[in-house]
C-alpha cells in the first residue's frame, strides 16, 4: 500500500509526464479479422491516442489503428480485442501485415519464399494464404495495445 506522501509523488509525476508527452491521434478505422480473412467495410470510429516516440514512430508516419477479432495471431501474441496500430509502409519478411488478399483483408505475417509473397498465421489451425491474384499489403504493425478487462 502506498503511503499518503508517496501517492501525492505518483500523482505529481503521472500529471508531469500526460502534460508534457506529445501525443498523436491515429485513426481507429474498425475490425480487422486474425483468422479465415473476409471482405470487411473500412470507416473511421474515432482515434486511439499513442506517444509516438514510445513506439519509435518516424516523424511523418502515416498510421492507422484495428480492433483484431479472431485468434490466427495467437501464437505472436496478438489476440482477440487487441488493438495494432498500423504504418502505411512497405512490408519486409516477417512483418505483421494487414493486407487484402483476393478482395478479403486480414491480419497475418508476410512471407517471401522463393520470390513468391504469402500470408502465414501463427496459430498452426490455420493454413498458408497464397493469392490467387492479388495481394497488397494496407499497413504494417508497429505497435500492440491491450486493455485489461474490467
Amino acid at each position: 500500500m502506498l503511503t499518503k506522501r508517496q501517492n501525492l509523488s505518483l500523482h505529481v509525476l503521472w500529471l508531469t509526464l500526460t502534460r508534457s508527452a506529445a501525443r498523436l491521434a491515429v485513426p481507429f478505422l474498425g475490425n480487422i479479422i486474425a483468422g479465415k480473412s473476409e471482405a470487411t467495410e473500412i470507416r473511421q470510429e474515432g482515434c486511439v491516442m499513442v506517444d509516438p516516440e514510445l513506439i519509435k514512430l518516424p516523424k511523418n508516419a502515416r498510421t492507422f489503428a484495428l480492433q483484431v477479432r479472431g485468434d490466427s495471431m495467437k501464437n505472436a501474441g496478438i489476440l482477440e480485442g487487441d488493438v495494432v496500430v498500423m504504418e502505411f509502409r512497405e512490408a519486409r519478411h516477417g512483418d505483421v501485415v494487414a493486407a487484402l488478399i483476393d478482395g478479403e483483408t486480414t491480419l497475418k505475417r508476410f512471407i517471401i519464399r522463393n520470390g513468391v509473397a504469402y500470408l502465414r498465421a501463427a496459430n498452426p489451425k490455420y493454413p498458408d494464404l497464397i493469392p490467387a491474384n492479388e495481394l497488397v499489403i494496407q499497413g504494417v504493425q508497429v505497435a500492440l495495445l491491450r486493455l485489461s478487462k474490467r
